[in-house]
Parts: structure tokens; C-alpha cells; sequence
């Protein structure tokens, strides 16, 4: 079953990327919309920003890249997401996956929300082209150290349709 799972986990990546490059609506009905959210929610969060230094948003940006970067080791992924033992099957099968060597993430911003949480805005890209731009996630303290959320981590599996979501999700 965990190899199932592992498997299931692999195709997230091109999945994903296949699923939503192609995926998308030239409106701007939508974008309207976004945007007024996003201005609210930026505008709310103003004064916990502040509250978030230097270094804990350059902590963020470096777990967001370093996670997402497909060549890192599992053992280094593990360690960036928020209970990451729990996902190690998936990582491991990801991992697997030759395809997953191609992706990696910029990050736009980096907001905190309370003394634990922040929100990070960033886009996934594979091969270098953006396969989901402008994505809203989260970063956790944990342990002393800033991590990609779990929360967010299990997002993105869930978008790539495989299924079964590990423990943890």
C-alpha cells in the first residue's frame, strides 16, 4: 500500500504540469476579483508583516525554494515541511520520478500572519516555465525553524488528481 502510494505520489509532478498549462481563463472577470481579495487580505496582514524580520522571511523564501527544487535530496525535503516524517513516502516517490528533477519555485512575497505562520506567494515552475503562477501557500514555524506548511504541501497533491493522499493531508 505504501508503495501505491509512493507511486500515485510520483506523477504529481507531471501531472500537475501537464493538468495546468493548459488550464486557464483569458478573462479578467476573475482577476478582478483576485485581486480585490488579494488587496484586502494584503492590507490586513500590513501590521503582521512588519512584525516579521529579515531574516525569517529570507528562512521562508530558502525552505519554499530548497523544497520545491526537484533535485534536492529527501532527507532535505523532509526536513523543510512542516511533519515531514509523514511525508517521506511521497518524497521518496516523487524522488523516483525522473520528471521531478525539473521543478523548482520563485517566491513573490512572504507576509506574516502571527508569531508561527506566514502567508508566501509563489510560483511552481518546471523546466524553468511557470506551471502555476501566483500561488498563495504558507510557511510554519516549527521547532525553531520556518517550513513549507503541510497544509500547502498536501494542496498541491491534491490539485494533481493522483488520489490517494498520504498520511498527513
Amino acid at each position: 500500500m505504501r508503495v501505491s502510494k509512493a507511486l500515485a505520489a510520483c506523477g504529481f509532478v507531471a501531472v500537475l504540469a501537464a493538468g495546468l498549462t493548459g488550464c486557464g481563463d483569458d478573462s479578467d472577470d476573475s482577476s478582478a476579483a483576485e485581486t480585490s481579495t488579494t488587496t484586502s487580505a494584503a492590507a490586513a496582514t500590513t501590521e503582521a508583516a512588519a512584525e516579521l524580520d529579515a531574516a525569517a522571511q529570507q528562512q521562508i523564501t530558502d525552505a519554499y525554494v530548497t523544497f520545491f527544487n526537484g533535485t534536492t535530496p529527501v532527507d532535505v525535503r523532509v526536513g523543510l515541511v512542516e511533519n515531514g516524517d509523514t511525508f517521506r513516502p511521497a518524497l521518496e516517490g516523487m524522488a523516483a520520478d525522473p520528471r521531478a528533477s525539473a521543478t523548482t519555485v520563485t517566491v513573490a512575497a512572504v507576509e506574516g500572519v502571527d508569531d508561527t505562520t506566514a502567508d508566501v506567494t509563489y510560483t511552481l515552475l518546471m523546466g524553468g516555465n511557470p506551471v502555476m503562477p501566483d500561488q498563495s501557500g504558507q510557511a510554519v514555524e516549527q521547532d525553531g525553524t520556518w517550513k513549507v506548511a503541510s497544509a500547502t504541501f498536501c494542496a498541491l497533491l491534491a490539485v494533481s488528481g493522483g488520489g490517494n493522499l498520504p498520511p498527513g493531508c
